[in-house]
């Protein structure tokens, strides 16, 4: 099995765990056409690096991760809309951390859940798995 086939298998894998093909298409910021080349049932179009990295920074998996043969591929788990089920529970404690260190235990939920999509987008948006600082989103909303 060359690098190609591995890519190939585990982007099948992930892409089995979507809605559809257009959904996994938008996740990845390319064209269904383009994914069908890569990953559709007659597909011989090689994988290369730049394909794979642009992959796994989309869906927020450690570089190489394609490279990796499935049994070892680490995949985010994702909800069939996108979002990345990981990192919203890690945004989920850090709020409620955050409102137990300031005190803000009466806040209302919907000001809660304010925060924490505020920090879900932020995190997604640096492109790094780790929760941005939310202090400021929990003192912020709490007025």
């Amino acid at each position: 099995m060359d690098i190609n086939d591995i890519r190939r298998t585990n982007l099948r894998r992930i892409a089995s765990k979507y809605k559809s093909r257009a959904a996994f298409a938008r996740v990845l910021d390319r064209s269904e056409q383009q994914l069908y080349y890569l990953i559709g049932p007659s597909a011989d179009k090689p994988i290369g690096d730049r394909v794979a990295r642009h992959v796994e920074n989309r869906l927020d998996l450690s570089r190489g991760t394609l490279d990796l043969l499935q049994e070892t591929a680490k995949t985010p788990a994702v909800a069939s809309d996108g979002v990345n089920l990981e990192v919203l529970q890690d945004c989920i404690v850090a709020v409620e951390a955050e409102i137990d260190s300031q005190q803000l235990e009466d806040i209302p939920a919907t000001r809660k859940a304010q925060a924490i999509a505020l920090a879900y987008s932020a995190t997604i948006a640096s492109g790094k798995s780790q929760v941005v600082s939310v202090d400021f989103i929990v003192r912020t909303l709490a007025r």
